[in-house]
């Protein structure tokens, strides 16, 4: 049974929310903890309570919007049986990713937006989170060239650095009601995947 959110708990995620929208429209530094209580339809008090500063506010933002992707794919990916694919864990998380960042969108849309403005010591933080999730897909893309599902020459890195890239691009681009996140991530993941897989020669290479 899924635990019910306290009270404290449901004013925070709309404290979180309502920053994430602000930010998102306003970047960084024309962002006011008074705006940011004003779309949560709160008092300032009630912001302060759950953060003390504008910088822990969007420490938080970022780091939600990293933490509900990764948590969305480490998910995916550990529902997979042992015998799965490259192909089926490379589709598994990105549909998984898709999924998180529409989602989340104004936390996608607000990183994109603040990353570069926000001081150097929250941008480094943040960037271990990431750093964590490139790692997840490094593997995933290893794992298949080790066995042999990948060109011997293929360059995971930067198949790595083109996934998550325009993965996150997505959020800039897709519209609900147009194709579905399943149609989208299929699309995607054939284009990666045929891209790194061992070529068999056919009858007119020969």
């Amino acid at each position: 049974m899924t635990k019910k959110p306290t009270k404290s708990e449901v004013s925070q995620k709309r404290v979180l929310d309502a920053a994430a929208k602000i930010f998102r429209d306003n970047g960084y530094a024309g962002t006011t903890m008074r705006a940011i209580a004003d779309e949560a339809d709160l008092k300032a008090g009630s912001i302060y309570y759950h953060y003390k500063s504008k910088d822990e506010l969007i420490s938080a933002v970022l780091d939600l919007g990293i933490h509900a992707v990764s948590d969305s794919v480490k998910s995916a990916l550990d529902a997979l049986p042992e015998t799965a694919t490259g192909r089926q864990r490379i589709e598994t998380a990105v549909y998984a990713h898709l999924s998180a960042i529409i989602e989340y969108g104004d936390y996608t849309l607000a990183t994109r937006r603040v990353f570069g403005q926000v001081p150097e010591s929250i941008r480094l933080k943040n960037m271990r989170l990431r750093d964590l999730y490139g790692t997840m897909w490094q593997e995933i893309l290893m794992g298949a060239k080790e066995r042999g599902e990948f060109r011997p020459n293929a360059n995971i890195t930067l198949a790595r650095l083109f996934i998550l890239g325009a993965l996150n691009w997505t959020v800039e681009w897709f519209k609900p009601g147009g194709r579905s996140i399943d149609e989208v991530a299929r699309e995607f993941s054939s284009v990666v995947v045929e891209g790194l897989m061992r070529h068999e020669p056919g009858p007119s290479d020969t």
